[in-house]
């Protein structure tokens, strides 16, 4: 037997495997925040879309997914249209940002649990679901079916 077999690991050995579970820590803190910071959007547009259906903001923007033709209809601009366009605003940034975190999960779906990026994916497919129900809330002029589901 060689005395490599006999000596006890090197610290450099030990200190290598302290890099990969910070990284693991650092990863799962980072999609833990952006899953509190969707969350909190989340609640915010659940509160402005309450503002703007006890508003009557609901067809303030007329077309979608834009608001007079404009991203930003600063003509047309009074507390119904705000609250319509905040509404979609906040939406779509939720979207992306769910998008995104999906994304990062299944990159990083080794350092996470298992059952994550699935549920992220759910998550986003939910989103999605609710954008098109927003979208025909307004190309249906305001349906009460479709409000309701929304």
């Amino acid at each position: 037997m060689s005395d490599s077999a006999l000596t006890p690991q090197s610290s450099a050995s030990k200190n290598e495997a302290l890099p990969s579970r910070e990284n693991n820590l650092v990863i799962q803190t980072r999609i833990r925040r952006s899953i509190w910071k969707i969350a909190f959007a989340t609640l915010l547009l659940m509160a402005v879309g309450s503002a703007t259906r006890v508003m009557n903001a609901g067809l303030a923007c007329p077309d979608w997914p834009l608001c007079y033709g404009q991203l930003v209809p600063t003509a047309q601009m009074n507390l119904q249209v705000f609250l319509e366009w905040f509404h979609r605003l906040d939406a779509a940034l939720i979207g992306l940002s769910t998008l995104g975190l999906v994304a990062s999960s299944w990159w990083f779906r080794q350092q996470l649990p298992r059952w994550l990026p699935w549920a992220n994916t759910f998550a986003l497919s939910l989103i999605l679901l609710q954008g098109a129900l927003g979208a025909f809330t307004v190309t249906e002029l305001l349906r009460f079916d479709i409000v309701t589901a929304h």
